[in-house]
């Protein structure tokens, strides 16, 4: 039984909590920042919202910036209009994925699924294929760690 739960315990803190430090503390397999460090970065998570989207998106359009929305699959699906607004107006669309719950929470083939189903929707929409994922709170499970391949986090 001692060992049972050594063998859970383990597999919990190999799934989500040393992905995690190795990502928000040490930077590993993750974007953190820009080379120049007088720039700083938009990004905005959890949209899009029918209310508040279309309110940021004419404050952003007023002072000429652009921004990074990383999209819940199952919302851009909701309101292609706003995803569609966004890609014209030149912000950068990124996945956060298709349902906003936490990869610690998941299965490794749900959060994959999820991300994948998300690039569909975008792509579809935009016609670009995403390159960036935020998980949602930043949680990688040790599968996201392990394969990010094409998307960087």
């Amino acid at each position: 039984m001692e060992f049972m739960i050594s063998a859970i315990i383990f597999f919990i803190l190999l799934y989500t909590v040393i992905p995690y430090f190795l990502s928000r503390s040490l930077g590993v397999n993750v974007v953190k920042r820009g080379r120049d460090l007088s720039k700083i970065a938009f990004t905005f998570d959890d949209g899009p919202n029918p209310v508040y989207t279309p309110i940021l998106l004419d404050l952003l359009k007023k002072n000429e910036v652009k921004a990074t929305f990383f999209v819940v699959g199952t919302k851009a699906e909701k309101y292609p209009e706003l995803i569609q607004r966004m890609h014209n107006e030149g912000h950068l669309i990124g996945i956060h994925n298709y349902v906003h719950h936490s990869n610690w929470f998941m299965s490794p083939w749900k959060v994959r699924n999820g991300v994948k189903n998300t690039a569909k929707v975008i792509k579809s929409i935009t016609g670009v294929t995403p390159i960036y994922y935020r998980p949602p709170w930043g949680m990688l499970n040790l599968f996201d760690f392990m394969r990010r391949g094409k998307y960087k986090i």
